[in-house]
């Protein structure tokens, strides 16, 4: 798994467990989980442990992704979070790991970030004047449904695939993950039921999967000849991800590439 040869990217198995570290280097925790929002596979909040100088194991804690900054060479991530607000926080039970949108807005302000779904409707409304964007109806929409807006990442891998016409074609592997958007940047996954895809991997953009709860399984929105031709890569080579080799990826799907879109 290319893991560590562009820091940029990493998966999320490898960044679960990473140590967190304050300013002044001491201990403090370790990443548990990513939670992700599936409107737009973004990180909405990082679960986190407390131990070393805290000493807090009895609960969880949610971070906002903006308070983490990763230090790959030293493997570790630094939070940039007073001593005295970690010390206050609220955390939750380690059996209930998925907050509501409406109380994860609550920890981004206590912890003094603004909830990046906020600054996503600011900027689009100011782009497109009158218009409300696909994305801001999605999210106005997600506050009312009884399925959950986040989920573990690794509740995600491991789930599987249907396509458009409701086929099992294959599972998620796993996540990449764009360290500094913060978002899933691909989803591995295997196709075995598809004649001459067994034994390989292929990048998939994150907003050509959908979530069916209800199946307990993610379509995804590609036309099977599509997925046929597409090129994969050995499951024990993984390629460098960059983002010139990833527009070639969301390309051929095409998908519109996140970094390309204005502040998303």
């Amino acid at each position: 798994m290319a893991n560590r040869d562009n820091p940029d990217f990493l998966s999320e198995g490898t960044l679960k467990g990473s140590k967190v570290i304050n300013k002044a280097g001491e201990d403090i925790g370790k990443i548990e989980k990513l939670m992700i929002d599936l409107i737009d596979g973004r990180i909405a909040y990082a679960v986190l442990s407390f131990g070393g100088i805290l000493d807090r194991r009895d609960k969880l804690f949610a971070i906002p992704w903006q308070a983490l900054k990763s230090e790959m060479h030293d493997h570790v991530f630094i939070l940039d979070i007073p001593r005295e607000a970690l010390e206050k926080a609220e955390g939750f039970d380690k059996d209930n790991l998925s907050l509501t949108r409406e109380e994860l807005s609550g920890v981004y302000t206590y912890y003094g970030h603004q909830p990046y779904w906020q600054n996503i409707m600011a900027e689009q409304t100011e782009l497109l004047g009158e218009t409300e964007p696909e994305r801001m109806i999605l999210m106005r929409r997600a506050a009312g449904k009884k399925y959950p807006d986040f989920l573990p990442a690794d509740t995600i891998k491991g789930e599987k695939v249907v396509s458009i016409a409701g086929e099992d074609i294959g599972k998620i592997e796993e996540l990449v993950i764009d360290l500094q958007a913060g978002r899933v940047a691909y989803a591995v996954l295997s196709f075995d039921e598809f004649p001459g895809m067994s034994g390989k991997f292929f990048a998939i953009p994150w907003q050509a999967l959908q979530v069916k709860f209800q199946e307990h399984a993610f379509l995804l929105n590609v036309p099977k000849y599509t997925l046929e031709k597409a090129e994969g890569f050995d499951k024990d080579h993984w390629p460098v991800t960059t983002y010139d080799w990833l527009s070639k990826v969301y390309s051929y799907y095409e998908y519109e590439p996140y970094w390309q879109t204005p502040r998303l």
